[in-house]
């Protein structure tokens, strides 16, 4: 939210990449903060390999 308002408003937009264990719940939830937040612009897109090794990578330090 930070984020959102130090920049311009025309140029703020979420991307949002599901992993392949998301359920249709997640999915639901996210798009629910999208607008309780108030974003007006996002995009739902494939997650690349490289980034579900980054995830995963992330959740072994855990």
């Amino acid at each position: 939210i930070d984020k959102k308002r130090r920049t311009n408003e025309k140029d703020f937009v979420v991307v949002i990449k599901a992993t392949d264990d998301c359920t249709y719940r997640n999915v639901i939830d996210i798009l629910d903060e999208m607008q309780i937040n108030v974003i007006t612009k996002y995009a739902l897109v494939d997650i690349a390999d490289v980034e579900k090794q980054l995830v995963s990578i992330s959740q072994q330090g855990q």
